[in-house]
């Protein structure tokens, strides 16, 4: 092979070999470093909070109810009413569905049941007395509310959502005085109330594990409105809502008086304090998530 052959084949191959190499530079896998701030190009770091995110929730509550049954019709007039307290008296199922880093729309189904007495302010009175009520109920609660995580590190959150009260108001005892013939008479009977409602909570979660955690919350819900076939007590009472066809209470916030009167200043609702325990999967790019936990390691690829 003569001197130009010879250079012919060195180009040759040159020019086989130099793509090759840049192909080869180019699948050399990068080294990647944590950063404190997201990488967009990696993925590897994310301001996503560990507890937004698909999830499934139990939660036990213990329910405090106030409305025109309570004395006064204002939450702890008078003190607090052991009469008006629920133990354990909610149960509640949530899926939480991630809307942003920091946001969790959730849906609940809650059902649980309702109490309230007023005999304590009613063995005060004197005769005649005629505002003695007292209710039971059960009742089935379909929600919606964003679930607001504002820090990325830590589990506390603020709620607010919407729902529909469907009750079933299982006894009433309402008294009045019958002016006609100046005496009191008990109003016993049964009925049911569709009353949407407003719902404003604040809570704490916890991380359990890498799927696993609990919350603690407080929450109160109120009536948007409070009319016949539309609360949580049975008051107002329409004369089709019992049998001696008497209709008691009205729309209008009044004070209290003898004839019935509805007094309240606040519509029904109830102080509500659950436990949460929450199943999570999370629904984000491959990342480092903020929340640590000791014994979750991220493998590498």
């Amino acid at each position: 092979m003569n001197h130009r052959s010879q250079i012919t084949l060195l180009l040759a191959i040159a020019f086989l070999v130099m793509p090759l190499a840049t192909m080869a530079q180019a699948y050399v896998p990068k080294r990647v470093v944590w950063r404190n701030k997201p990488n967009s190009g990696t993925g590897l770091y994310t301001t996503h909070n560990y507890f937004v995110s698909h999830g499934i929730s139990i939660t036990a509550s213990a329910l405090y109810y106030f409305g025109d049954v309570d004395n006064e019709g204002v939450a702890f007039t008078g003190g607090f009413n052991q009469e008006n307290l629920s133990y354990g008296g909610g149960l509640q199922f949530t899926y939480n569905l991630p809307a942003g880093n920091h946001c969790n729309i959730r849906f609940g189904l809650m059902g649980g049941t309702l109490r309230g007495n007023n005999k304590a302010k009613f063995d005060a009175l004197e005769t005649p007395r005629d505002d003695y009520r007292k209710f039971q109920s059960y009742f089935v609660q379909p929600a919606v509310g964003v679930q607001y995580y504002p820090f990325s590190q830590a589990g506390f959150y603020l709620y607010g959502g919407l729902a529909a009260t469907f009750s079933i108001i299982s006894n009433f005892e309402f008294w009045y005085y019958q002016q006609h013939v100046r005496q009191e008479e008990p109003l016993t009977g049964k009925t049911y109330g569709i009353l949407p409602m407003v719902q404003l909570g604040i809570g704490y979660s916890w991380r359990l594990s890498e799927k696993w955690s609990m919350s603690a919350e407080l929450m109160v819900q109120e009536g948007l409105v409070d009319q016949h076939y539309m609360n949580l007590d049975a008051y107002p009472l329409d004369p089709s809502q019992n049998s001696k066809n008497v209709a008691l209470g009205s729309t209008s916030a009044t004070w209290t008086g003898k004839n019935g009167e509805k007094h309240t200043r606040w519509n029904d609702g109830w102080f509500q304090v659950g436990i949460t325990v929450s199943y999570h999967w999370r629904n984000c790019e491959h990342c480092r998530m903020l929340n640590k936990y000791q014994s979750v390691r991220m493998r590498r690829r």
